[in-house]
């Protein structure tokens, strides 16, 4: 059985090495089930340093006889605009495994013994968009390069709250909301933009993880005080 598991882990590039790469991925669809289709994909690879590397993003033609009428909205979808933007779903597909490649640095074991390489994904509630990206490839066919562990800012950001009682959580750990948050720039009118959605996901982790250092400071700080 195909099985996206989800890494919680709260420090999520503490084990890179300085060559290892993170591929933040945001995808609109059009349903909440994996067979209904993707739309539009996005994404941003950055380094350890968390510097942006390079960017991706697509609209995908689809039918709107298999779309949610509701979730179509809800993504801002145009009928205009995707019908001079959009591509060939395959097309699209085949582009975005080409990115994954040239980011891949985990090492992956085949039934063979072959190691081989794959890309580190980074989500912002990775369970949905891991499964779609598996369903979408399945059906085409083609091969995803990208580790089956997916990294989330959504459960970042859970325990991020869990592990510093100072701090007020949110009232809930939606993209939008957390952004708010933070001070992560991130409009209303530019939220479900795929694009708009990965860049800020880029930047919320960024925010996160300087919070979660520093909070490691200060409780090391304080260890080496009573030490002493």
């Amino acid at each position: 059985m195909d099985v996206i598991s989800v890494v919680t882990e709260s420090r999520m590039m503490s084990y890179l090495n300085p060559d290892e790469r993170l591929v933040f991925v945001d995808l609109e669809t059009a349903g909440l089930e994996t067979w209904r289709p993707i739309i539009q994909i996005a994404a941003i690879a950055v380094n350890s340093d968390m510097q942006e590397l390079e960017s991706f993003e697509a609209k995908i033609r689809f039918s709107e006889s298999v779309a949610s009428p509701e979730s179509l909205r809800k993504n801002h979808y145009s009928s205009e605009r995707w019908d001079a933007e959009a591509r060939n779903p395959r097309e699209v597909a085949k582009d975005f495994e080409q990115l994954l490649r040239r980011h891949a640095t985990v090492d992956q074991t085949a039934a063979s013994g072959r190691v081989f390489q794959v890309a580190q994904l980074v989500a912002h509630n990775a369970a949905f968009d891991g499964a779609f990206l598996r369903a979408w490839f399945s059906r085409m066919k083609l091969f995803l390069p990208a580790s089956p562990r997916v990294l989330c800012t959504l459960q970042r950001a859970i325990w991020l709250f869990h592990e510093n009682k100072s701090c007020t959580p949110p009232v809930d750990f939606k993209l939008q909301t957390l952004c708010q948050y933070f001070d992560v720039p991130l409009r209303s009118e530019d939220a479900h933009d795929a694009l708009a959605d990965v860049r800020a996901t880029v930047s919320l982790y960024r925010e996160m993880k300087e919070i979660q250092q520093s909070s490691t400071a200060q409780r090391a700080a304080r260890g080496s005080s009573l030490a002493a």
